[in-house]
């Protein structure tokens, strides 16, 4: 295990890096190798140059020529400042890149470099889809400044799939380089392809008559029929931002089935990820409405993983390279034909950034990503552009159009992200729950005469990202991936860490691991009362926690909504004496609803909460998967295992105990589909055991369960020395063992 002791006190978060004089910079690339090998079509490069004549100098050109074909016509991109960002269109092999630096007088500089694509064609693409009504006109919302009433080069089906495909493309190129900017490596989603006229550059869209067949590798984009007519799919009861629609992801539902009938790839058992574009959203001028339209992703692990979005925007995008930097500055107004989502398109510009960026978030739905921050919380309305064009506006701008580091590490575990070299993901490295617990004593042991407190932060799987947030101060963030000392466990440690934070303010910890699984305490201060262990009073025995939490409560931060509870496997009964548990009933409906727990006296008590919140009557269990065994005497629980993917019930899923004789019951309830023959499949990732330490039994159960429904969120045994009996004190103070101590 990686250990890391940092002084918060000392630690700077900000790499400093010495600055060049722009004067002193030469013509450069800045992210990228000569030589380098690749895996997407589409890579964006960023570069530097001299800067004292940046008013003369105009733009950078860019070329590109492969093992086969020449050099086709330059694609040019503005400079900013000595600084420019260029989008280039790869071939498989090798392909050389030639940069030339221009100015009113002509060419001042020029470098080359090479640039190996290798596509990795056994993965898993992403797919391209435009749904059609069966009576569709073929036409998008296109305004007058656009030639919409005139022309359909920015309206027609064509252009709709050329606009389309740019898009894929570009957003193939921004993940790209910001997984490579946080140290994960230069990885994207590769794009299902197909021979068909190549309409990534301006060249194919005009008529060569000795090139009168431009053909190439390029992105296929489906054609999807539906069964909807125009007027069905712009029925303002399923608009998804009519606040009085009906069904507000109908849209949803009608591009899912018409894919599924369209059959291959888009079949369940081919687990394809889709971004679908409705290709008959229109801007109703009299309702005030755009119609045939929703934002809308989702991710299912074994169906269609489908992300769709209107064409209503898609007259502003660019159909080839070229219009790339065009579409990114135009301040043209769309006027008042076409639809100002979210009131961020008052320019041709603003339109291109809401529409390709909130195209893009839905995708990152489908690929499984939550609302983060960045590109998941609509970071790309203001900053969509500075990922591809480099200009004076956005100089003093933060860049939110990125992933949030807690997808980028969920999507590096889908196969569409796979580098050559990776190592397999197993199911320990995706199970791996991120721990914030209280240290005891510099050197981890637990040393009555040692009580000085730190934190621990670890995962099996490794750690990203640690962040520690002091009141309203600025967090102090360290990073992990590009440690080169690190291990596949990762243990971070602050010592004495009364003395490093102010305990007046809320002392907030984030940690994220390298499997995407996050961990937030909102205040470290109050978890100094929750030891991950219990020092019983007047006793030298020290008892061990251990438990699974859901993924809903690892991301909350208000425990109002939650109570903690206790209990041993041995209770006082009213007459004085000690009872063991006689039998263990575990309650699982659809989701985990709980435990009770029988002794001997007759007497039971619930791993949840004891009464109903509101009526005050003794609170009782569903679960029509629930299932009771009784606990021979001499007999120990050795492991229990928990299911912690609930389909959206947002608690535990379910449970199942082993005796010391090999008995099992319960039910781990994995798997939400009534014709899946694995419902309860042990081996499931979703599926985490808890075993006692060698030397140690399980002598209880602790938790947290839902304030009103009772669903358990937390599942914990309490673990002891084996053949050492606990202080009869406990048995009187079982608080002790649920509350903060």
């Amino acid at each position: 295990m990686a250990k890391h002791t940092l002084d918060p006190g000392s630690a700077s978060t900000t790499r400093r890096v010495r600055p060049t004089h722009i004067d002193k910079r030469p013509f450069k690339i800045t992210n990228l190798d000569d030589g380098e090998e690749v895996h997407q079509s589409c890579l964006v490069v960023h570069g530097e140059c001299q800067a004292l004549d940046y008013a003369e100098t105009n733009f950078v050109s860019v070329s590109s020529s492969d093992m086969l074909h020449p050099s086709p016509t330059a694609q040019h991109w503005p400079l900013n400042k000595g600084q420019w960002t260029a989008l280039v269109m790869l071939s498989p092999g090798l392909n050389k890149l030639a940069f030339k630096l221009n100015h009113a007088g002509g060419t001042s500089d020029s470098l080359e470099i090479t640039v190996n694509y290798l596509p990795l064609l056994q993965l898993p693409p992403l797919h391209l889809a435009i749904l059609v009504a069966k009576d569709s006109p073929l036409l998008i919302d296109c305004p007058p400044a656009k030639y919409g009433s005139i022309s359909t080069a920015h309206s027609g089906i064509d252009a709709a799939i050329s606009k389309l495909r740019m898009s894929a493309y570009m957003w193939q190129a921004l993940t790209a380089e910001d997984f490579r900017q946080k140290g994960l490596g230069r990885r994207s989603f590769r794009l299902e392809e197909e021979w068909a006229p190549n309409t990534t550059t301006q060249r194919a869209h005009q008529y060569v008559p000795e090139e009168s067949s431009q053909m190439g590798t390029v992105a296929k984009v489906h054609i999807i029929r539906s069964e909807k007519t125009v007027a069905e799919l712009r029925d303002a009861d399923i608009a998804q931002q009519n606040p009085d629609g009906r069904d507000r992801n109908a849209l949803h539902k009608y591009f899912e089935e018409a894919l599924i009938k369209y059959g291959a790839p888009f079949e369940s058992r081919c687990r394809p990820v889709v971004a679908g574009m409705i290709l008959d959203a229109h801007y109703s001028t009299e309702q005030s409405m755009i119609t045939a339209h929703a934002a809308l992703g989702c991710h299912k692990r074994d169906g269609v993983s489908l992300g769709i979005f209107g064409s209503h925007l898609a007259y502003s995008w660019p159909r080839f390279l070229e219009e790339v930097p065009s579409c990114l500055t135009d301040m043209t107004p769309p006027g008042d034909t076409v639809g100002n989502d979210n009131g961020e398109c008052e320019t041709m510009r603003g339109a291109c950034f809401v529409g390709q960026g909130a195209f893009l978030h839905e995708v990152g739905h489908a690929f499984g990503a939550d609302h983060t921050t960045g590109i998941m919380a609509r970071g790309y309305s203001k900053s969509w552009a500075m990922n591809f064009v480099e200009l004076e506006a956005d100089d003093s701008r933060k860049n939110e159009s990125k992933w949030d580091l807690q997808d980028t590490l969920k999507f590096k575990l889908l196969p569409h992200f796979a580098l050559p070299g990776d190592h397999p993901v197993t199911k320990e490295f995706k199970q791996a729950n991120v721990r914030v617990e209280v240290s005891i004593g510099r050197n981890d042991e637990l040393d009555p005469d040692d009580k000085n407190e730190g934190l621990r932060v670890c995962c099996a799987a490794g750690l990203a990202q640690v962040k520690i947030q002091s009141g309203e101060n600025d967090p102090t963030i360290h990073d992990f991936m590009d440690d080169s000392n690190s291990s596949p466990c990762t243990e971070f440690q602050i010592f004495n860490i009364r003395e490093k934070f102010d305990q007046s303010q809320a002392l907030k910890i984030t940690a994220i691991g390298m499997n995407g699984k996050q961990r937030i305490v909102s205040d470290f201060w109050a978890m100094l009362k929750d030891l991950p262990y219990v020092l019983l009073p007047g006793s030298d025995l020290i008892l061990h926690k251990k438990s699974v939490r859901s993924p809903h409560l690892e991301s909350v931060d208000n425990d109002d909504h939650f109570i903690k509870w206790a209990m041993l496997l041995h209770h006082r009964g009213k007459d004085g004496q000690l009872y063991r548990a006689t039998s263990i009933d575990l309650r699982v409906g659809c989701t985990m609803d709980g435990a009770v727990v029988y002794y001997a006296d007759g007497q039971h008590a619930n791993c949840g909460p004891a009464h109903d919140r509101h009526s005050g009557e003794p609170h009782e269990f569903g679960g029509h998967e629930s299932e009771r065994r009784d606990i021979p005497a001499g007999e120990t629980i050795t492991q229990v295992k928990i299911c912690t993917e609930s389909s959206g019930w947002g608690s535990l899923a379910g449970i199942r105990m082993t005796l010391s004789n090999g008995d099992e019951w319960g039910y781990l309830n994995n798997g939400y589909d009534d014709n899946n023959k694995d419902r309860d499949n042990e081996s499931s990732e979703a599926v985490v055991t808890l075993k006692p330490e060698e030397g140690e039994v399980i002598v209880g159960f602790y938790g947290t369960s839902d304030r009103d429904s009772g669903f358990t969120q937390e599942f914990g045994i309490l673990t002891a020395p084996k053949g050492v009996e606990l202080p009869e004190s406990i048995y009187d103070n079982l608080e002790l063992l649920a509350q903060p101590n």
